[in-house]
């Protein structure tokens, strides 16, 4: 199989599909030792490789494979059998081939999780106390930072005007984030009293970065914000085509909660509720796909055959921290199975 990485979210697909004992070949940079060992030139080589580790950097956007060189140029002596680690890059052609043969169903269920995936979200918290920040995408949630509203005004100020005024220069930090990351969306949150002294300056400071920012009204702002949106703001990430797969963890939560029956954790009660076909949706924790591959590719397969959902919960969310106790795997059901 053949594929080229375009956006980060390729990065988290590739991550998911790639297995240890795969070969992957493709463009990597490897030093080129002279005589005797002595140190060389880095040159730019393509080689297969058998792969034993991945390393997956969600937020710093890279993908590292760890294995052994099966494959490389003739010239290059000396490399074949060694350890190498090849750092996948955006805009590379690679090719995967798995022992077993390519999955072709599977991947394409796979990349139907993930459809549209590029969107991301700079989530910007205010309240009067300080402006907080996150970064929102499809495999996950990176909290940036926080800046604090200084209190004390010049003279002649009054409240409003000094909040106004180090909301200003709390946002310059924002229109940083903003830079760095290149988020597609913003989206400002806080209680109602916040959001309506901090609107004017908000779409002053952050309305001509050439994004749409939209204002959600919730409970809290703040660093505490951020977990509230996180836990509630499932509305607004679906119309922009992000899903964390909070909104099933908590469904789940609550029907275990009122012991209704219709849900399945853990692998093997969800196997059971496969083989009923009474599963209409399998959450997976994303490192539990990693760790347990053979046993969650064996459900995503049957789940291809009852057309059931496929959601994969980031680990580095809330709802991946409720989902893990669980085993990583968990079952809402289309009706209760004994």
């Amino acid at each position: 199989m053949d594929f080229v990485l375009e956006v980060d979210e390729d990065l988290y697909v590739a991550y998911l599909l790639i297995d240890p004992g795969d070969l992957l070949y493709g463009w990597t940079v490897r030093e080129f030792r002279g005589k005797e060992g002595s140190r060389g030139e880095r040159v730019r080589v393509y080689v297969g490789l058998r792969v034993e580790a991945l390393e997956y950097h969600a937020f710093r956007g890279t993908l590292r494979v760890r294995g052994v060189i099966v494959e490389v140029p003739e010239w290059f002596e000396g490399a074949r059998g060694s350890h190498h680690t090849m750092e996948l890059m955006k805009g590379l052609e690679y090719r995967l081939v798995k022992p077993g043969g390519i999955d072709r169903e599977f991947v394409d269920k796979i990349l139907e999780a993930f459809s549209g995936a590029s969107a991301s979200v700079l989530l910007v918290s205010v309240s009067m106390e300080e402006v907080s920040a996150a970064l929102i995408r499809r495999f996950g949630i990176e909290i940036l930072g926080s800046v604090l509203i200084q209190g004390g005004g010049k003279g002649g100020e009054d409240s409003l005007d000094r909040f106004r005024r180090s909301l200003r220069n709390a946002l310059v930090q924002v229109r940083q984030w903003f830079q760095s990351r290149g988020p597609t969306h913003i989206v400002v949150v806080g209680n109602h009293m916040t959001l309506s002294m901090a609107k004017e300056v908000i779409d002053s400071e952050l309305g001509g970065l050439g994004v749409p920012v939209i204002y959600r009204e919730q409970g809290e702002g703040g660093l505490a914000g951020i977990y509230e949106f996180e836990r509630t703001g499932a509305d607004v990430l679906r119309k922009l085509n992000i899903d964390l797969g909070q909104e099933y963890v908590e469904e789940v939560m609550r029907r275990l909660g009122t012991g209704s029956g219709d849900v399945a954790v853990g692998i093997n009660e969800v196997r059971r509720a496969l083989e009923f076909g009474a599963v209409d949706t399998l959450l997976v924790l994303d490192e539990t796909y990693k760790e347990a591959g053979t046993e969650i590719k064996a459900l995503v397969n049957m789940v291809l055959r009852t057309r059931s959902r496929l959601v994969i919960v980031p680990s580095n969310t809330e709802g991946g921290e409720k989902l893990r106790p669980m085993g990583g795997v968990a079952a809402l059901l289309r009706f209760p199975i004994s």
